[in-house]
């Protein structure tokens, strides 16, 4: 039965009045006080209401001081035991919940762990950080018409692995659960595989091999855990989820041949090529949804979009810019391997449901590409991202951006100021001709993409799309000071993923798994907009 008190009429008696007018003020002005003032009355407690009957049962707690202390616990990187203790015991921590009984002072810390269960198993994270970020945008009057996005990566609570430790690993986290789970299975497991990867005792444990041994030790681990997956494939412990996690490393790590000698022969597992193996492999059993990448290792990507203001400390602007945070407006997590540019669209499709849309976005050149820069123009937003680098210009190649064009696309002048002699558009292509000649005595002929060195006959042509000629015109715009003084702004959200990561502890979680990973940040991220907001009342 649920539990949710009346917070809307006020008390005859200040239960407050005894602190002083110092102490009421440093609260009033902490994070306590915004929580309290602003919060506390928009926490979603009616959709944790319809997972509770509203006769049958024991009494809960108050629901407001559930999501309240679910949110101060992330909001201070508290451990259970620290987050009951503080309820407890610590006075911010009574004032921001509004608590008016003692009952409400005490938490299980079991009561603490279902209740959190509870919110990541229905994802009433999300509709936490959405429905307290609008109110905060609301009481602060923060202008949304200028965010800006990016990404940063995360790590969740889960060591490093080579490819061998991956796979023993595997076999022991699936043998511990078949004991606990399928005892008559478990019995079946050779006592050599046991001892090898369970008890890891003895001659041939892999807990004493030898790097420079590794790769044939590999083959060896992947033939076990072959036999292991054909061996409960088909019985009820290969609905476990270590089972399935075993049949996934098997199927990225190792290439699976049949063997045609016998019928008696069995399949073997053959070790894969490092290049062979998907990004999206397990890199540690204990976190599977974890993805790899190439530039940011293992883990999980977390994209941020917030609010920022133009503030050159202008004296005409002060009392705005003491009055307006920065507030993250959307968070979201993700794998390693989705790019960020295919984030965009689902972030501004959740601003536009909240009334948020931007009319100015700035990104990084991740989020410039074509399609991106189509979907904002249809949705009036104004996308300021750099196009990425041209191919050619990584190599010290001469590109398109070194060749003047017209209004039209068409070329006018080459890098070496030579006049084409003929230029032609159609549908898929644009095309100039140049004197083959000419071309050949050009000091940028090993550079030019016309490569007149590769032609032979009279003319050298030079061919390219209607949207590389687009992108020319783009990356020209970008060199201009009108685009550098706008896009500047960007650099400023680097700071809010440091103080994300440091201030509010992201890079040192103790979860794993996505579903925890998204309860997390969501929560943290709404811990920093609560930080800032009490930074500009106080």
């Amino acid at each position: 039965m649920f539990t949710l008190r009346d917070r809307r009429t006020g008390d005859l008696f200040d239960r407050w009045s005894d602190l002083g007018e110092k102490r009421r003020r440093l609260l009033d002005r902490s994070w306590a006080g915004v929580f309290r003032n602003h919060l506390l009355g928009a926490l979603p407690a009616d959709a944790l209401c319809r997972h509770l009957d509203d006769r049958l049962g024991r009494p809960s707690k108050d629901l407001h001081v559930v999501i309240g202390v679910l949110l101060l616990q992330q909001l201070h990187d508290l451990t259970d035991a620290q987050a009951v203790e503080a309820l407890a015991f610590n006075m911010a921590w009574h004032y921001a919940l509004d608590v008016r009984s003692d009952a409400d002072c005490y938490f299980c810390e079991k009561t603490l762990r279902n209740y959190r269960r509870l919110f990541i198993e229905q994802g009433f994270d999300e509709v936490l950080f959405r429905a307290l970020t609008d109110r905060l945008v609301q009481a602060f009057s923060v202008d949304t018409s200028r965010q800006r996005m990016d990404s940063t990566a995360l790590r969740s609570a889960m060591r490093t692995m080579t490819r061998l430790g991956i796979v023993v690993q595997t076999i022991s986290k699936f043998a511990r659960e078949l004991e606990r789970h399928h005892p008559d299975f478990y019995e079946q497991i050779g006592q050599e595989v046991v001892r090898r990867y369970v008890d890891r005792e003895g001659d041939g444990a892999f807990a004493h091999t030898a790097p420079s041994v590794s790769k044939r030790r590999l083959g060896e681990a992947g033939q076990d855990l072959l036999s292991l997956a054909f061996q409960f494939r088909e019985t009820s412990a290969g609905k476990l989820p270590s089972f399935l996690i075993l049949e996934r490393v098997l199927r990225d790590q190792f290439e699976i041949v049949d063997a045609d000698c016998g019928p008696q022969d069995k399949p073997t597992a053959i070790v894969r090529e490092p290049k062979d193996v998907p990004c999206d492999t397990v890199g540690n059993p204990a976190d599977p949804d974890a993805s790899y990448n190439a530039h940011k290792g293992h883990g999980y990507v977390a994209q941020i979009v917030e609010t920022y203001c133009e503030d050159d400390g202008q004296e005409e602007r002060e009392e705005e810019i003491a009055t307006t945070p920065d507030l993250i407006t959307h968070v979201a997590v993700h794998k390693m391997t989705v790019h960020d540019g295919h984030r965009l669209p689902d972030a501004l499709n959740d601003l536009r449901a909240r009334s948020l849309t931007p009319t100015v976005m700035l990104a990084d050149s991740h989020y410039g590409s074509s399609d991106n820069m189509a979907l904002t123009h249809q949705r009036d937003i104004d996308l300021v991202a750099p196009a990425r680098p041209a191919k050619g210009a990584c190599r010290g190649q001469l590109t398109l951006e070194d060749f003047v064009l017209d209004e039209t696309g068409l070329v006018v002048l080459c890098p070496n100021e030579v006049k084409p002699i003929s230029t032609s558009a159609a549908t898929a292509k644009l095309q100039a001709r140049f004197d083959l000649s000419i071309c050949r005595q050009c000091p940028y002929m090993q550079q030019c993409p016309v490569q007149a060195a590769k032609r032979d006959g009279q003319f050298a042509r030079f061919q390219y799309t209607p949207e590389r000629a687009a992108n020319q015109k783009r990356r020209l715009y970008e060199r201009s000071e009108a685009f550098l003084k706008l896009y500047r702004w960007r650099a400023g959200i680097e700071a809010t993923m440091s103080r994300l990561k440091h201030q509010m502890k992201l890079a040192s979680l103790r979860v794993r798994g996505m579903s925890r990973m998204r309860y997390v940040v969501n929560l943290r991220a709404l811990g920093l907009n609560i930080r800032r907001s009490a930074a500009i009342g106080a």
